[in-house]
């Protein structure tokens, strides 16, 4: 497939300046779960980063609705393997900002992870309900993290890989959360390869 075809059917790979490997994802306004927290006080959807600063800017907004569109083509699995085969060395990251649209898209994402082995895959989600019925799909090489939902809250006790949001920076274990929130500067992949809970401070 031609790159510029796979740029057009997936919207293309995004490179966050905090991290040092692409990413791709959707517009935080298409999370089923979070658009349901975002009204509730006190949730980590309340204060989405993924809604603030630069998210906000038309290109982007432009960029995560092609992606989300995508969606709905029936050449986005190969499309998005082939960009990300192109175009990442080691690492990758679903939902920089967005979550999983449902089963079929979950499922499409498991299956390009599967087909990349070489590359470690960090997906963080609060699709509880779809990792708790499709986790047989996942292989070795995916990281789902799923999210606590409350700031200050309790890590999901039911999965092995999970975060949450504190206020207190002595509770934080990320480091990059706590000095700039630049992943590349500080050479941490935990969130690719550590088990447990990873504890973001809150931003």
């Amino acid at each position: 497939m031609r790159g510029k075809l796979a740029e057009e059917i997936t919207g293309g790979l995004s490179f966050p300046s905090k991290m040092d490997c692409p990413a791709w994802g959707i517009s935080a306004t298409r999370c089923r779960v979070g658009s349901i927290l975002a009204k509730q006080e006190n949730t980590v959807c309340r204060s989405c980063y993924a809604m603030k600063g630069t998210f906000r800017a038309k290109n982007v907004t432009d960029k995560f609705e092609r992606a989300y569109k995508g969606l709905f083509d029936v050449r986005w699995t190969p499309a998005l393997y082939a960009l990300i085969r192109w175009q990442t060395k080691d690492r990758f990251r679903f939902f920089h900002s967005g979550d999983f649209q449902g089963k079929h898209h979950f499922l499409n994402v498991m299956r390009i992870c599967a087909a990349t082995r070489d590359v470690l895959f960090w997906i963080p989600t609060r699709e509880a309900a779809l990792v708790r019925k499709n986790a047989y799909v996942i292989p070795e090489n995916a990281i789902v993290r799923v999210s606590g939902n409350v700031i200050d809250g309790p890590a999901p006790g039911w999965w092995p890989t999970t975060s949450t949001v504190v206020t207190d920076p002595s509770e934080a274990t990320c480091p990059s959360s706590k000095l700039g929130g630049n992943c590349g500067t500080h050479g941490c992949t935990a969130c690719w390869t550590k088990d447990g809970n990873t504890a973001y401070l809150r931003h």
